[in-house]
């Protein structure tokens, strides 16, 4: 755990990080038990002080002047470090002053795995999606094996409106994401475009330094889907 670490987690709290840093940091919380050890020390931290508040009359002058008066929203400081402590303290302000802090991450395992699903089950399209129960659309792109001989899969997903393209490999039986890139939709998600060099290039490098083969032909392919990709 450093700063940063700390600082995107009390962003998580208060619900200012963008769509997919957002998921970014819900797979870390999966994959990291130390992360989601503090996340849950942060919110331990909330109910404790939102106690502490509940049994004064009003929340006291120095608390109430680190609210952003039009929105109940702490503000986060440009440029500059804030120590630990206040982080915690910033996303109890949130629950103090009466909104609800949802731990949104322990819904994620529900979307990844309709991911999942489809995945392990849609053979690669050239066009069309695959919609999931939460509105999200996937499009299987390529299969290949890793050079840790797993099987992995190009993907391309819609979320909330935005796009991004990303390669999950499975192992143990598990499909994980392995990196997801930003990407553009020039229109809806029926006119979707592959992704420009810019935002191409994590996914493009991962396939060039995991990749262990090239992508597998539709019948092979149907043929692992079949056999639960064993």
């Amino acid at each position: 755990m450093n700063e940063q670490d700390y600082q995107q987690l009390s962003q998580y709290l208060d619900g200012e990080l963008d769509v997919f840093t957002t998921r970014q940091l819900e797979q870390r919380l999966q994959q990291e038990p130390e992360l989601a050890a503090t996340l849950a020390q942060l919110q331990g931290q909330d109910a404790a002080i939102r106690g502490a508040l509940n049994t004064t009359a009003e929340a006291p002058a120095a608390v109430r002047a680190m609210l952003e008066p039009a929105s109940n929203v702490v503000a986060l400081p440009q440029r500059k470090a804030r120590p630990t402590w206040q982080y915690a303290v910033a996303a109890s302000l949130i629950a103090a002053a009466g909104l609800a802090i949802s731990p949104a991450w322990q819904q994620a395992p529900s979307a990844d795995q309709m991911l999942a699903n489809v995945l392990e089950t849609s053979p690669s399209m050239a066009s069309g999606w695959q919609t999931l129960d939460n509105g999200d659309q996937v499009r299987p792109v390529l299969s290949f094996k890793d050079r840790a001989g797993n099987w992995c899969r190009e993907f391309l997903i819609t979320e909330a409106g935005e796009a991004s393209r990303g390669v999950s490999c499975r192992a143990a039986g598990e499909w994980q994401t392995q990196v997801l890139a930003a990407t553009e939709i020039p229109g809806d998600a029926g006119q979707f475009r592959p992704a420009g060099a810019a935002d191409a290039n994590p996914v493009a490098n991962f396939l060039a330094e995991q990749a262990d083969s090239i992508p597998l032909s539709a019948s092979e392919e149907a043929s692992l889907i079949e056999n639960h990709w064993n």
